[in-house]
C-alpha cells in the first residue's frame, strides 16, 4: 500500500499480521531541483484535474476571504489553477464548469489574482510546480466512492510536489494529513472554507514558511525516488 494508514485498514479487513502488509511510498520522478522564486508575490498552485469534486471552490472561497481579512496583501497572492481537463468531466448535465468556476472568479473579485494553466502538457508540469512556491490540494472525500469503503491513499499531485521541492497546504482527506507530517506541509479540515482560509492566511503572513515546508519536500523526494 501506499501509506501506512491504508496499510493498517486493508490489513484489518482481510484479517492480515502486521508482517503480510508492505507500505512503499508513491514514487516519484527525478526532478532537478529549482530555488524557490522570489516569495513576493506568493506564488499558491492548484494543480490535478479540473473538475467537480475537487474542492475548487473551496479554494476560492478561502482565498477570497483571506485577502479580505489582509487587504495589504492583495497584490502579494497569486493563484494559478493549473491541470486536466476530461470533457466528460468538466461538460456535465450541471453544466458547464469552468464557465461555473470563472464566474465563481468574477463574484468573490479574484479575476486579478487568478491565473490558468489548463491541459498542462507532462513535459511543462515540473516547471510550472517550481514556478510556484506551495501547492494546495483541496479535496473533498468522495461521498460515492465511501460507500465502497475508506479511501486511505495518496496523490499524484502530492507526489509531483514532492518530487519538485515544493510544500502542501492540503485538506485532511484520505491519509494526506500522513503524507505531509513530516514538515513538509499543513492540513486543515475538508470541507471547512474557514479552515482553509486560516491556513492560507498563516502562510500569506509568514511566507518564509513556504522556504522551510520546501527543504523538507525535496528531501522526501529524494528518498521516494523510483531508483530508491
Amino acid at each position: 500500500t501506499l501509506t501506512r494508514l491504508g496499510g493498517d485498514c486493508l490489513r484489518q479487513r482481510l484479517g492480515l499480521s502486521a508482517g503480510q502488509v508492505a507500505v512503499i511510498a508513491h514514487g516519484n520522478l527525478a526532478i532537478a531541483p529549482v530555488p524557490l522564486p522570489p516569495l513576493e508575490p506568493l506564488r499558491l498552485l492548484y494543480f490535478g484535474f479540473i473538475y467537480r469534486g475537487k474542492g475548487i471552490e473551496d479554494l476560492l472561497q478561502a482565498l477570497a476571504r483571506s485577502l479580505s481579512a489582509n487587504p495589504h496583501c492583495r497584490g502579494q497572492v497569486r493563484l494559478t489553477l493549473a491541470g486536466g481537463t476530461a470533457p466528460e468531466m468538466t461538460f456535465d448535465p450541471a453544466g458547464n464548469y469552468l464557465d461555473g468556476l470563472r464566474q465563481q472568479i468574477d463574484a468573490l473579485h479574484l479575476g486579478d489574482v487568478v491565473d490558468w494553466q489548463l491541459d498542462l502538457p507532462s513535459a511543462d508540469i515540473p516547471r510550472t510546480i517550481q514556478d510556484h512556491h506551495v501547492m494546495v490540494l483541496p479535496y473533498r472525500e468522495s461521498k460515492k466512492l465511501g460507500f465502497l469503503g475508506q479511501m486511505r491513499g495518496t496523490s499524484g499531485a502530492l507526489s509531483w510536489a514532492n518530487a519538485c521541492g515544493r510544500g502542501v497546504i492540503t485538506s485532511n482527506a484520505r491519509a494526506f494529513a500522513e503524507e505531509v507530517a513530516s514538515g513538509n506541509g499543513m492540513t486543515y479540515q475538508q470541507g471547512d472554507v474557514g479552515s482553509l482560509s486560516d491556513a492560507l492566511n498563516r502562510l500569506i503572513l509568514n511566507p518564509q514558511q513556504a522556504l522551510q515546508w520546501a527543504d523538507q519536500a525535496a528531501e522526501i523526494g529524494r528518498q521516494r525516488q523510483w531508483s530508491n
